[in-house]
Formats: structure tokens, C-alpha cells, sequence
């Protein structure tokens, strides 16, 4: 009976701790408007953005036990044409017209919500193209460090929260690279 009790306890806390939390919906940066603002005028539309194929579907990152999913589609791939979009869209820089077209690839997306010291790291190839011709094709790659904790029910919400930061220092990477900005103009 003793056994059967602790079963029944340890059943639900085994669940609780593989959860799966939802990503925050991305903020746009106003460091990167303004680099978009300053490069004005730049129009651009947003073409697909898919993930890489050898390092998984992005559907979801790992963090501990639990699993992180996007908010909008079904992988991250969505979620950074998402944060582009709004970016572009405040920056003045999108055009569903435009004959300039900014797609892309994910190919790595991870956070680790290590003891200690977390650590997060976004990579993903941007591709503009003038009709047939591809004017700018760049990897550019975000990491970023915290302090994070022993507890799963501090570091998990901390690494959720990071996220949106290494998607903006992501696109941060790209509005700053001169190549890119000449390709959108």
C-alpha cells in the first residue's frame, strides 16, 4: 500500500516536469528599426523561410525535461519570418511588391538551460533575390550567455524569456551587415 502511494504521487510531479512551455511572441527591437529606418529607403518581401533538414524539423527546443514550442506556425523557421516581419513592416522596409525578395533557412536553433550558465545560439542563412538573381547570400549566427539556476522552475521560464533576445541579436547581425543593406535597396 506504502509503494502504491508514493507511485501515485510521483506520477503527477513526473508529469508536470516534462512539460512543454510556449516561446513568448517575438518584440520587435528598436535598435534594429532604427538601422532599418537609417537605411532608408530599403524595400523588401518576405519569401519563404524553411528549416534545415539535416539539424531537425525546429519544431521545438529542448530545455531540461521540458520542450519549448513556437507561437506562431509550427517551427521556428515561422517564428523568425514572424519577428522579420514586424521589423520590416515598423522599419518602412516591407512591400508585398517589392522586387527584392529576403528568404531563408534556419539551421540552428538551441538554448540550453545548463546549471549555472545558460547559453542560447541561432543560426540561419538569409537569401535576397532580385527576380532570378541572388544579390546577398550570408550565415549569420547569435549566441548569447545568462546566469541561470539549479531550480527547473527558475531556469525554464528565464531561457523562455532569452529567446525573443537571441532572435533580436540575430537580425541585429544581419541589419548590420552593409552587403545586406545594399541587396534590399
Amino acid at each position: 500500500m506504502f509503494a502504491l502511494r508514493r507511485i501515485l504521487l510521483f506520477v503527477p510531479v513526473a508529469a508536470l516536469a516534462a512539460c512543454s512551455v510556449v516561446a513568448p511572441p517575438y518584440s520587435a527591437s528598436v535598435d534594429n528599426i532604427q538601422a532599418l529606418k537609417n537605411a532608408s529607403p530599403v524595400a523588401t518581401r518576405l519569401g519563404a523561410f524553411t528549416n534545415d533538414a539535416a539539424d531537425g524539423d525546429h519544431s521545438s527546443v529542448q530545455l531540461r525535461a521540458n520542450s519549448m514550442r513556437s507561437p506562431v506556425g509550427d517551427s521556428f523557421a515561422q517564428y523568425l519570418s514572424s519577428a522579420l516581419q514586424q521589423e520590416l513592416t515598423i522599419g518602412g522596409a516591407l512591400s508585398p511588391d517589392a522586387k527584392v525578395e529576403l528568404s531563408g533557412v534556419l539551421l540552428k536553433n538551441n538554448v540550453d538551460a545548463n546549471i549555472g550558465t545558460a547559453t542560447g545560439t541561432i543560426s540561419a542563412r538569409f537569401i535576397v533575390k532580385r527576380g532570378a538573381e541572388v544579390r546577398y547570400d550570408s550565415v549569420k549566427t547569435a549566441t548569447t550567455q545568462w546566469d541561470s539556476s539549479f531550480a527547473a522552475a527558475i531556469a525554464i521560464p528565464r531561457a523562455t524569456q532569452e529567446y525573443p533576445l537571441i532572435v533580436q541579436k540575430l537580425l541585429a547581425s544581419l541589419y548590420a551587415d552593409p552587403a545586406f543593406m545594399q541587396a534590399i535597396h
